[in-house]
């Protein structure tokens, strides 16, 4: 015989779960489960973003070689085209390097002379030296004991250029492994000085170089929060920026967002820019708005109302059709999050239409981890009311679910089963049936 029906939700979701598990936290578990890949892969260091040679503003990501060549390439030519040259030798480039490194004490006594061109040299110098991204060349300056020199340069207002070129050093600095020596060195609070510069070439490293440092761990991120870098970092956008610096504001606010935020920090004006970069053309941009949206419903106590209230739900569910993977992932985890909520807030996401697009997902071929993603939010409208449930229906969803639990792989199926055993629990007998 079946359980009796009783009025709460509480009542009735413990009717068919063991006593003492808690249905929202069982909710949350399998989220943490589904993330928990994308979460090491980011921590292991996939935020970081190094400025390579030679562009003075360049994009925020770095071409993969191919693309780097066919961007750098000329374009085609009827003329004949002349041999082209041999490059270096291995032992040439290594030689070159070795001698550089040889001269490194010399540049350190630049670095502390009190001549600014002697200064802006050696640090033109450092900055071309990191570009290797060698980690034997990082450990011999950061033995070297130079960070605390750039991050007083920092302040130098007078040339401007040092203060440019000392940014750009701390920023491939903390793209490495050390990131943490950068956030210790007093850097931090100069940076979040230089968000203010009148400068925009200075504002744009500073930024990247914030992101960076709130890229490693949490107490990079706290430090970086903690000298006030939200603020500043905002006001960037009301800017009329150029995409590349766009792409890194975005990123580094994404960085910043990543984790639990302090509860003095207000997340209204941050929503204010997102539910705007939400609507760019740009995918670099889209997908690190999304997920800073994300880090906010996730991290932040009240975040998924606050999301609401912003009017992200729309144009997360239209992106849900995207044709890219790499938009497609952080919108339906985020829409997967705030799916985690009350029945009022599900609500608002299945009157945005929601229901039809993951029908669609579930029914094509897209990745095991999108087809996860929408069964997890499948199953968490199903945890809700019968009205929430019927639309499920409606929708044609729960066949999809049912095809999915019969011939996908056991780690989709445990997500397929979470749906259809929400479903049959709060269902009333026809919608069982």
């Amino acid at each position: 015989p079946r359980v009796p029906r009783r009025p709460s939700d509480e009542a009735r979701r413990g009717a068919y779960k063991p006593p003492g598990v808690d249905a929202a936290r069982s909710r949350r578990r399998r989220e943490d489960r589904l993330l928990a890949l994308r979460r090491r892969n980011r921590d292991a260091g996939l935020f970081k973003r190094r400025r390579e040679e030679p562009s003075l503003t360049p994009a925020p990501v770095v071409p993969p070689p191919d693309a780097a060549a066919d961007a750098t390439a000329p374009p085609p030519s009827s003329e004949p085209s002349s041999p082209p040259s041999s490059p270096p030798p291995a032992d040439a480039l290594r030689a070159a390097a070795d001698a550089e490194l040889e001269g490194l004490s010399e540049m350190v006594d630049k670095v502390w002379s009190d001549d600014t061109a002697t200064q802006l040299e050696a640090t033109v110098q450092f900055r071309k030296l990191l570009s290797d991204g060698k980690n034997s060349t990082m450990i011999k300056i950061i033995r070297a004991d130079v960070l605390p020199r750039f991050a007083e340069f920092l302040s130098r207002q007078r040339p401007p250029q040092l203060q440019m070129e000392a940014a750009w050093v701390l920023t491939n600095i903390a793209a490495s492994d050390y990131t943490l020596l950068v956030a210790e060195c007093g850097a931090v609070p100069r940076l979040v000085e230089l968000l203010e510069s009148p400068d925009a070439n200075i504002r744009h490293q500073a930024t990247w170089a914030l992101g960076n440092i709130a890229a490693d761990m949490p107490s990079c991120r706290e430090t970086v929060l903690d000298h006030g870098a939200v603020t500043p970092l905002l006001a960037q956008f009301k800017e009329d920026m150029k995409v590349s610096v766009l792409r890194t504001a975005t990123w580094a606010l994404s960085n910043l967002c990543f984790g639990k935020l302090p509860a003095e920090i207000q997340v209204k004006p941050i929503l204010e820019i997102i539910s705007l970069l939400i609507h760019s053309a740009d995918e670099k941009i889209l997908a690190d708005a999304c997920w800073a949206l994300y880090y906010i419903c996730d991290g932040v106590e009240g975040g998924i109302q606050d999301a609401l209230d912003a009017g992200v739900c729309p144009q997360l569910v239209k992106l849900l059709m995207h044709a890219s993977a790499n938009i497609l992932l952080p919108v339906i985890t985020s829409l997967a999050r705030i799916s985690a909520g009350d029945d009022t807030q599900v609500q608002v996401i299945v009157e945005q239409g929601i229901l039809p697009c993951l029908a669609q997902l579930l029914a094509r071929n897209y990745p095991k981890i999108i087809k996860k993603q929408a069964c997890l939010i499948v199953s968490n409208i199903t945890a809700g009311s019968k009205d929430q449930i019927q639309a499920v229906i409606d929708a044609d969803v729960m066949n999809h679910v049912i095809v999915l639990l019969k011939t996908s792989e056991t780690d989709l199926k445990k997500e397929a089963a979470w749906a259809i055993s929400n479903a049959a629990s709060g269902g009333s007998s026809d919608q069982i049936q």
